[in-house]
């Protein structure tokens, strides 16, 4: 039991990491991308890695309660707000891509604006939650 646990908490970790790398990504592209057509191929390429690796996330958190018998600590009940959090605002931040895409309904230059601030906010909520759980005790290279 402890090596599976062990083993989806190096998961868990890393998926983070990469998770906050390509959120990272994003952030850039919403920034500093002049070509929208460019910038929409990018931006879906992107929304793949993001939700896999939520979904790898949520895999792993969910493997390693289990083992702990679901105890429920504060980190694990801040973990299970944060990713709802993250996944409303993702939401959110689609609907409003598809808006601009599908229907014309918002301004380019404000989807932008909008889905950078949605993933800034996504990426603190992964580094507060992250620096209260102890994640950066928790890496062993």
């Amino acid at each position: 039991m402890n090596e599976m646990y062990e083993m989806s908490q190096s998961l868990h970790i890393y998926s983070v990491m990469a998770l906050m790398i390509v959120l990272i990504i994003m952030i850039l592209l919403h920034k500093f991308s002049s070509n929208f057509k460019v910038f929409t191929m990018r931006i879906k390429i992107l929304m793949i890695f993001h939700i896999s690796l939520t979904s790898a996330v949520i895999l792993t958190g969910s493997i390693m309660m289990a083992v702990k018998h679901l105890s429920l600590t504060p980190a694990n009940l801040l973990m299970i707000l944060a990713v709802f959090a993250i996944t409303t605002l993702e939401i959110k931040r689609n609907k409003a891509f598809m808006k601009v895409l599908k229907f014309g309904l918002m301004v380019k230059n404000d989807y932008c604006e909008l889905g950078f601030n949605y993933q800034i906010i996504e990426l603190l909520l992964l580094i507060l939650v992250g620096a209260f759980s102890g994640m950066a005790s928790a890496i062993s290279f």
